[in-house]
């Protein structure tokens, strides 16, 4: 007995094909999109993306996720303004009273307490300044989050440059541990963007730049 096909025309890319009489569906050979066909007369085209779909929840969560680390980062740069303010407090109080009995010891003191204070607030404006420059839709910032991943699981970091809206993040394994060195494995050996490396905190790229990270692996 023959065999008897329907020919259709894939939505997708517009190919011709062959469809079995009596299957309900497809796929297209030359790009995958898959078919529903209902008749001989009669079909119907459904091409569901599911690694879009995919790809769209990954990118959610890996944004969630950007948000909390950045919280994170935060409450850290808080909790340093603190201390750095509280310290150059303490050194001028000392000093003040330090002034009483010994007036050249105590003005070193409030001379120190005041640098500590003057250095914490230029750096945290300095901070500030770079949190609020403008980023285009086509654009992503780097976060301080962002410097320094050596050493850092490079999963972890790559969740950071794609939450943050960089398209083009690869992670390359080196293969280059062995028994002895184990522990190393999955850390960061370096990061670089367009083949730079030499990039800080503030710094705006378009977020299909290629971002290249390496780490250690067995």
């Amino acid at each position: 007995m023959a065999i008897q096909f329907v020919s259709v025309r894939c939505p997708d890319c517009g190919a011709e094909l062959s469809i079995e009489n009596g299957r309900e569906q497809a796929f297209c050979s030359y790009c995958g999109a898959k078919v529903l066909v209902h008749n001989d007369n009669e079909h119907i085209y459904r091409n569901i993306d599911e690694a879009r779909i995919k790809e769209a929840e990954n990118e959610r969560i890996l944004r969630l996720r950007e948000l909390e680390l950045e919280e994170k980062e935060n409450s850290r740069s808080r909790k340093s303004l603190f201390i750095a303010y509280g310290v150059a407090l303490g050194f001028v109080l000392i000093g003040a009273l330090i002034c009483i009995a010994e007036p050249l010891a105590g003005m070193w003191g409030i001379i120190i307490g005041g640098y500590i204070g003057l250095f914490t607030f230029i750096k945290s404006d300095e901070k500030k300044k770079k949190q609020k420059k403008y980023v285009s839709p086509n654009e992503a910032v780097i976060t301080d989050s962002m410097i320094g991943c050596e050493e850092k699981n490079y999963n972890s970091v790559v969740m950071l440059f794609r939450g943050a809206g960089f398209t083009n993040v690869i992670a390359v394994p080196l293969n280059d541990l062995n028994i002895l060195s184990q522990r190393k494995n999955g850390q960061v050996e370096a990061v670089t963007i367009n083949g730079n490396g030499d990039f800080d905190e503030g710094d705006v790229y378009p977020r299909e730049a290629n971002i290249l990270i390496t780490y250690h692996s067995r």
